[in-house]
């Protein structure tokens, strides 16, 4: 049986260190918090930046909870130019619940973020009148 080193490790260079992204990574959370009641519930179906993700980091996950049901709602985690980057749709959380979305194979292999990005939840319709969300994404840097 052959060992397979995968990206992280060498074959050629036994000692070489794995990247701060793969092994012993710090960690970087983000948490935003949101108020239907005064940052865009009702009648209108608005975007929620969740982070702005600095260079040299690679995104590890996401939560999304609420106080109120949002099941009814399907949602995507991306950017404005790929709202489906990282997520597709999943559905939202019940009342006082959380839903942790799976992030897609190739983000979870990816290279660093060569620059600062911002990151959004799309909601598929409107979200409640009343109520709190609260998205954490976490990231790994060198």
């Amino acid at each position: 049986m052959a060992i397979v080193y995968g990206a992280a490790f060498s074959s050629t260079d036994l000692t070489a260190k794995a990247p701060g992204t793969s092994h012993d990574a710090g960690e970087r959370s983000f948490r935003n918090v949101f108020d239907f009641a005064t940052n865009g519930g009702g009648g209108t179906v608005n975007t929620p930046k969740i982070a702005i993700v600095r260079e040299g980091s690679c995104i590890k996950g996401f939560r999304v909870s609420s106080d109120v049901n949002c099941s009814g709602i399907n949602f995507t985690i991306g950017t404005i130019a790929d709202p489906v980057k990282y997520c597709a749709a999943f559905a939202g959380p019940a009342a006082n619940a959380q839903v942790i979305p799976t992030v897609k194979i190739p983000m979870q292999a990816m290279d660093p973020l060569a620059r600062p990005e911002e990151i959004y939840l799309f909601p598929s319709g409107n979200m409640p009148a009343a109520g709190t969300l609260v998205a954490f994404t976490s990231a790994t840097h060198r």
